[in-house]
């Protein structure tokens, strides 16, 4: 299935979804030295976001969350890119911080489209999923 997004960060990246159904933060909702998600009673809690593509409805957070994204990416366990219905500033910056792709405003629902463990390729505002 293939699908078309803005672009805010753009780029060329493939790797395993990650789907969150709740806005994400880097602000204790991830843990950058392991990059396992922290949000106690989701069904991904303890699971790896790193090297993955992270797709999550919007983002939430304050002011630091790029400087954990930052972190994040020093110690090798930052997501590979992120997809959002709609992102909000603070995601967007802390992608824009690691050098990551970010894209929102997708054709396609992608939180319906896209399932945990499928293979996610960006390219450019195109999304492939298999």
């Amino acid at each position: 299935m293939k699908m078309k997004g803005r672009v805010i960060n753009g780029g060329e990246v493939t790797g395993e979804a990650f789907v969150l159904d709740i806005p994400f933060s880097f602000i204790g909702d991830f843990d950058p030295r392991t990059g396992k998600l922290e949000v106690k009673g989701h069904p991904l809690y303890g699971q790896s976001i790193a090297h993955k593509v992270l797709i999550c409805p919007t983002g939430k957070g304050g002011t630091i969350a790029p400087f954990i994204a930052y972190d994040a990416l020093k110690a090798g366990n930052a997501p590979a890119a992120i997809l959002c219905a709609k992102a909000d500033p603070i995601l967007c910056e802390s992608a824009l911080v690691i050098g990551i792709p970010i894209l929102d405003g997708f054709d396609k629902n992608s939180l319906q489209s896209i399932k945990t463990g499928q293979t996610v390729s960006v390219s450019g505002n195109e999304i492939a999923i298999s």
